[in-house]
């Protein structure tokens, strides 16, 4: 079972998002501070600081080889940032609203990002330019996410779709309803035959990419109009993780949807949650109430 290792102070404001890096050495923390403060994952300690926004960050994203990072925010840019030197590369314009996610490909070539306006842009990082501009839904995009191949990707929306995107054309392929909630949270599994989804019905739900149909809905997480992430938990078992507005980190069984366990110690709405991508450890950052980032450590995988 998992248990509380460390408590990470420094971030002024809420934390909005955390994500470890693919190389599992370091830990981003995202903030409505307007920073991104990076963290050396084996002692736990403050790196830096990531700066060049105006407004609160909303996500972080990292590239697969963990040197450059992307970040959406509320003053409507993504930036490109550059860890090893903190430097920032790059600010991609275009979203005339809040962008509330953000996700890097396999290849590190493209981001997608997601925004208020209701569209999703797909950015090219080497050529810094927008290829594509997708009228993605009729309401709020508050999740994009890259499959593994990197060739499709799946966005969620206050309309209470998911979709399905071609990245090759920036075709819509597929369109599933969920309900008449808001879609809070949309996520590939790992091996890209499910989508993980959240909802403001106060449910998770694990839907077949091909067909849209529901496997599995997992009950125990409190949404209450908050946009929560999610994280799969495969290092230490067929788990998945979330955050929930009762304060608590939820772990469940992907396959016999139980709640096997709730981690209690934040002070406010736990909004953001990642996983380490080999070691038995999660991260979670609550609101304003709370401003921390925790680690949770599950000692018989470490």
């Amino acid at each position: 079972m998992l248990s509380l290792e460390k408590t990470l102070n420094g971030h002024s404001k809420a934390i909005s998002s955390v994500q470890f890096s693919c190389d599992g050495y370091y830990l981003a923390s995202a903030s409505n501070d307007s920073t991104v403060r990076l963290w050396d994952v084996q002692e736990a300690r403050y790196i830096s600081s990531l700066v060049g926004h105006s407004e609160g960050i909303s996500d972080v994203t990292w590239s697969v080889d963990s040197n450059l990072l992307a970040t959406a925010s509320d003053d409507k840019t993504v930036n490109l940032f550059d860890r090893n030197n903190g430097e920032l590369i790059h600010t991609f314009e275009g979203h005339s609203d809040v962008v509330m996610c953000v996700d890097f490909n396999q290849s590190k070539n493209l981001i997608a990002s997601g925004s208020f306006d209701k569209t999703v842009r797909i950015w090219d990082v080497n050529e810094r330019r927008c290829l594509y501009r997708l009228q993605a839904h009729s309401d709020s995009v508050v999740s994009a996410n890259f499959n593994y191949e990197g060739n499709l990707m799946v966005t969620g929306g206050f309309d209470g779709c998911v979709r399905i995107w071609d990245v090759e054309t920036g075709n819509c392929t597929k369109n599933f309803l969920i309900n008449s909630k808001p879609v809070s949270f949309a996520r590939w599994s790992p091996n890209g035959k499910y989508i993980l989804v959240g909802s403001f019905d106060e449910t998770w739900k694990l839907l077949n990419a091909e067909t849209g149909k529901i496997a599995k809905t997992y009950s125990g997480s409190n949404f209450n109009k908050y946009c929560i992430f999610a994280s799969f938990f495969l290092s230490v078992s067929n788990y998945f993780v979330s955050g929930s507005a009762d304060n608590s980190v939820c772990v469940f069984d992907i396959n016999s949807k139980e709640l096997v366990q709730k981690l209690e110690g934040h002070k406010d709405v736990v909004v953001a949650v990642s996983s380490h991508p080999t070691r038995g450890i999660i991260a979670s950052g609550a609101l304003e109430n709370d401003m921390k980032v925790k680690i949770w450590s599950n000692q018989d995988k470490e």
